[in-house]
């Protein structure tokens, strides 16, 4: 338990927010679990030697500390994907240069982005299914 909450509380900067988040449910520890142990401890305790103040708002800060960065890994996941949503929304109308499967490459201008439950794609001159990164230059 000690060495998830220790790798959690010892982040520092918020652009590492989804590695964190990573290896903490790598770790087998989301903040659902960590806050069912820590009330788990609670309830289970010896009262003739109950947690001390000073363990208990450690555990609290680390649980809080988890829970933001959760947030903010959240938060900047939503916002790369609003920024991918729009750089291919702005492709629309333009005359792109795209690499194909077969790394062979090809021109035309995109006429729309189609979203679906597996990510967004460009069609270009009536060929579906490009995605955004494949596009190399834009005219």
């Amino acid at each position: 338990m000690s060495s998830a909450i220790g790798g959690v509380g010892a982040t520092k900067a918020g652009g590492e927010a989804a590695k964190v988040k990573e290896q903490a449910e790598a770790n087998g520890l989301n903040k659902d679990e960590f806050l069912q142990l820590l009330v788990a401890q609670l309830k289970n305790q010896d009262p003739m030697s109950p947690v001390g103040s000073q363990e208990f708002m450690s555990q609290m800060a680390a649980f809080s500390t988890l829970e933001q960065v959760t947030n903010l890994a959240v938060a900047g996941e939503e916002q790369n994907q609003m920024l991918a949503i729009n750089q291919s929304l702005s492709l629309v109308g333009h005359q792109v240069t795209y690499t194909k499967q077969g790394e062979a490459t090809a021109e035309g201008k995109v006429e729309s982005v189609d979203f679906g439950k597996e990510g967004f794609s460009l069609t270009i001159n009536g060929e579906s299914g490009i995605p955004a990164g494949a596009v190399t230059k834009v005219s």
